[in-house]
């Protein structure tokens, strides 16, 4: 048995917060009969709810198959899935390597629970760098707090960037449709945001879309995701969005640490949508091909450690 899940049966309060579900192990944490659901496989989201209402999307291979993957030490995609950075190969999948190896529980009380991933062979082959991910989600009230920190545990600096990628079932209620949703900033944008080709994940920052026309509502359709990726709101003068339908229901997502807010749903009429906080963004045509380059870029000497968090609410 793993440390993390040693910790977790040594204590005999979390008995009552830990399950399994088939092989996987389901953590629960709890303020009053709000709840959020976290899964041991990537450490992320599994459920949130409120009011007997599961607000994140729980997956149908039919649209898309994941819930809220996070994102580490890529977000979205490297040019044939490889780049150099710091004179080292690396070779990753969409969203790099976190998602995709094993994490520990750390710490868990009832309203929140850390998880931590340390480098090993596993991650080196496909990111050669040294580090440990913590991952902390705490809910109050009706709040969820994610929170990453990242420290660099070798000698060598340590590139990333790091981001959510939260799913929201879309409708909420009963008797509404998915165009019944808007996504609401607390800011006007005024800036036009970029778009991923839908086929190769990159992105040609010298094609922009007016979406929002200036203002601060975007009318959800599923037609403006059907030939086109997710909408990048790139350094976004907002630091909150809103998704919210006409019952009233819906989720707020508060990014102050991250420099840019991602909005995206699958193709063919999915029922949800991603609202993603990201402090870097997929490789862009204008990059130079080095990953220490790449936009919202964070390099970490050793030892040294860096924090970010976001907030979702459900409404």
């Amino acid at each position: 048995m793993s440390r993390g899940l040693g910790d977790v049966y040594k204590r005999q309060m979390y008995k009552f917060f830990v399950y399994f579900r088939g092989a996987a192990m389901k953590i629960k944490i709890t303020s009053g009969e709000n709840y959020a659901v976290l899964g041991l496989d990537g450490a992320m989201l599994n459920s949130l709810n409120k009011n007997n209402t599961e607000y994140l999307w729980q997956g149908d291979a039919k649209y898309w198959a994941g819930q809220a993957p996070v994102c580490f030490p890529i977000t979205g995609v490297l040019p044939n899935g490889e780049m150099e950075a710091f004179g080292k190969r690396c070779t990753m999948k969409r969203h790099g390597v976190a998602r995709i190896n094993p994490f520990e529980v750390l710490e868990q009380h009832k309203n929140s629970v850390t998880f931590v991933q340390r480098s090993d062979e596993n991650t080196k082959r496909d990111f050669p760098f040294d580090y440990e991910l913590k991952i902390k989600y705490t809910i109050n009230g009706d709040t969820v707090t994610n929170e990453y920190t990242v420290t660099n545990t070798g000698e060598d600096k340590l590139p990333f960037v790091i981001g959510g990628h939260p799913a929201f079932n879309c409708p909420l209620a009963k008797n509404e449709k998915f165009e019944d949703y808007k996504v609401v900033f607390d800011k006007n944008i005024t800036k036009p945001c970029l778009r991923p080709d839908h086929h190769t994940g990159l992105v040609n920052v010298f094609e922009k879309f007016d979406e929002m026309h200036g203002g601060d509502t975007l009318s959800l359709v599923h037609e403006l995701f059907e030939e086109k990726d997710a909408l990048i709101f790139e350094n976004c003068e907002a630091k909150s969005a809103t998704l919210i339908g006409k019952s009233g229901k819906g989720v707020k997502i508060e990014f102050q640490d991250m420099n840019n807010l991602l909005i995206w749903s699958a193709v063919g009429n999915a029922p949800f949508v991603a609202l993603e906080p990201w402090t870097g963004l997929a490789s862009c045509n204008d990059e130079d091909g080095l990953f220490e380059h790449k936009r919202g870029m964070t390099v970490l000497e050793k030892d040294e450690t860096a924090s970010f968090k976001f907030k979702i609410t459900m409404i």
